[in-house]
């Protein structure tokens, strides 16, 4: 007789499928997703079509996932042995991922970004992704790992390093992917300050996040210290700076080959088959492709580095090619982007419907609240601290809109995927996993579908505007963004300097003067080194002299700048006013049209 604390033996491991079953598994996984793609498109088309504000299409096609995975699960189990097969097939793929979709969705943001904008308020977008980001990141962490301590989240439901692993929690949470708000601030007249922020650090958020969470996964199974942190910082920081060079280095490159092929006109005596459309969109492609591999190969970003490619092929060797591929090809990527978005917001849901979730009450109930409180201490203080430096403060209520928009997404999920585990047979943390796709899916759904109200109650839409519709001229009711924030076209560099020389001048505080006049000189030496080396070399519109005009002083009754008890810096204005420099546009003499490139394409800046 066998013995009475013998183990049962093993179950058998289950037949491997057929052939006939594994090519059907195949066919099913292709015809699935193929039409779960088209019902998102065209849902999405209709809610746009007729300016549905319910929800937005992002949200829309998170919950067409979710049903389509709900209906491959319930399938499934009617066959023997099915439902798990069936499920397998739809797993979250971080490779498809990393290496397929979110490349081209970095890539068109570059290329389409509106550059005049986003440079404009570079500094104060730099401060809220990266320092912003890591602040974000240590409060979840942190404070998820005294939950842990407490006992409000399972210990057992996290790894060996519980310290390390909520801060890599605290990290992918802090990746934002405002897809549905940005929507509506187009779709609305909302502030093109707000949209820049936004937007701005959304895209460069997304890289910073992951870079700091394969910096914190290098440290899983050492004892995090304080010297752990500023190892962490150091090659944080390395790897930032590392793969923006690369990715300016491979735009530079490309944009020099395109200059020298010489593919803005077509060259005579060429074969009939010539497209230099299809050679300037597969340059194009490659050179962006090639700069996120050669990131990741060398222990850099990817992210970073194409999105910065992105951003100086726009720049450079947009006025490097014909006039049919400056539409063709940009509009192409931008469509691309369109449907990888859709399609990882789509493959979100079905991850809802579809992952095996293990539930944690304490990770559930308390990780949007924790993702909202490490957002506000990321904005308002940071927000407080641009002013000190801004030309036009960021007001109170963009503040906290922008607080608001720190929606979560696919790359959230990506990194949660990724997450080390010390436990057997066990890849990754499930409850982390799951409080991810929780955070995902209400974010999205319930903040992303309440951004209209609450631009309404901040008092940042503008009822005269129609919400989405487009104006009987055809031009879209939110106009162009390429201003400052509040109305004002951004001048050129030079302009800048002057505008950073005029706030510099009677400042109070010496050292905010101080650090406006090295920002005019910053702003005069990249002017003389663009006009002079940069264009000259790679490409790009000549800039006639004197198109910006002069600049002239402009009273606004907006909050004063510097919140201060000495007198106005000038006589004239009053305590509730604030000087803005404005433009006086002036007409391009002769002079100035003999030094334009004719081959230079239509301005891209904005």
């Amino acid at each position: 007789p066998a013995a009475p604390n013998a183990r049962a033996p093993p179950p058998p491991p289950p037949p491997p499928p057929s052939v006939a079953q594994t090519e059907a598994l195949n066919e099913y996984s292709a015809l699935v997703p193929t039409v779960m793609m088209m019902t998102c498109v065209v849902v999405s088309y209709l809610i746009q079509r007729y300016n549905v504000g319910l929800i937005q299409p992002s949200g829309a096609a998170l919950l067409i996932g979710c049903v389509t995975g709900g209906i491959a699960r319930v399938s499934g189990a009617h066959q023997a042995g099915g439902a798990a097969a069936r499920v397998e097939v739809f797993k979250f793929s971080p490779q498809a991922f990393f290496y397929g979709l979110l490349p081209i969705i970095i890539y068109s943001a570059g290329l389409n970004l509106k550059r005049r904008d986003f440079f404009a308020d570079f500094f104060t977008i730099a401060l809220f992704a990266f320092i912003g980001t890591v602040i974000s990141s240590f409060v979840f962490g942190l404070t998820t790992f005294l939950l842990v301590e407490v006992g409000v989240i399972a210990k057992s439901h996290l790894g060996s390093n519980p310290l390390l692993e909520s801060l890599l929690y605290g990290t992918l949470i802090s990746s934002t992917d405002p897809v549905a708000t940005l929507s509506v601030f187009a779709d609305v007249h909302a502030p093109p300050l707000l949209y820049n922020l936004v937007f701005g650090e959304s895209v460069l958020n997304d890289a910073v996040a992951v870079v700091l969470f394969r910096t914190l996964s290098q440290f899983y199974e050492e004892e995090f210290t304080v010297h752990t942190f500023w190892k962490v910082i150091g090659q944080f920081m390395g790897v930032s700076i590392g793969s923006i060079v690369i990715g300016t280095a491979c735009a530079l490159a490309c944009a020099l080959l395109l200059k020298k092929l010489g593919l803005a006109q077509a060259p005579p005596n060429v074969a009939a088959s010539y497209n230099g459309t299809a050679y300037t969109f597969a340059l194009l492609l490659i050179s962006g492709y090639f700069s996120y591999v050669l990131a990741e190969n060398v222990g850099m970003s990817g992210i970073m580095s194409i999105f910065f490619t992105g951003i100086g092929n726009a720049h450079y060797s947009y006025h490097n090619v014909g006039a049919e591929a400056q539409i063709a090809v940009f509009k192409s990527f931008e469509a691309a982007a369109f449907l990888s978005e859709t399609f990882v917001f789509a493959y979100l849901g079905l991850q809802v419907a579809t992952f095996d979730h293990l539930w944690d009450a304490g990770i559930i109930l308390t990780g949007i609240p924790l993702a909202m409180l490490s957002r506000a201490v990321n904005i308002f203080p940071l927000s407080r601290l641009a002013n000190l430096l801004r030309e036009t403060p960021i007001p109170p209520n963009v503040q906290m809109m922008h607080a608001a928009c720190g929606l979560r997404g696919a790359v959230a999920y990506a990194l949660a995927v990724n997450m080390p585990s010390t436990r057997p047979n066990e890849e990754g943390s499930r409850a982390v996993e799951t409080g991810t796709l929780v955070i995902c899916l209400v974010s999205t759904l319930v903040l992303g579908g309440g951004t209209l109200p609450l631009l309404k109650h901040l008092g940042l839409h503008d009822p005269n505007e129609s919400e989405g519709m487009v104006r009987a001229t055809g031009e879209p009711a939110s106009g162009s963004t390429a201003h400052d924030g509040l109305g004002f076209m951004n001048p050129s560099p030079r302009a800048r300097a002057v505008r950073a020389r005029a706030l510099a001048d009677g400042h109070p505080l010496w050292h905010i003067s101080l650090a406006l006049r090295m920002k005019a000189r910053l702003f005069e030496f990249w002017e003389d080194f663009e006009t002079n080396v940069m264009k000259p070399t790679f490409g790009g519109e000549a800039m006639l002299e004197g198109t910006y005009g002069e600049w002239m002083p402009v009273a606004h009754d907006l909050e004063p700048h510097y919140p201060s008890t000495s007198p106005p810096y000038d006589s004239t204005m009053t305590e509730d006013s604030t000087i803005e420099l404005a433009t006086v546009r002036r007409e391009p003499s002769a002079k100035d049209l003999e030094r334009v490139d004719l081959r230079a394409g239509p301005k891209s800046d904005d």
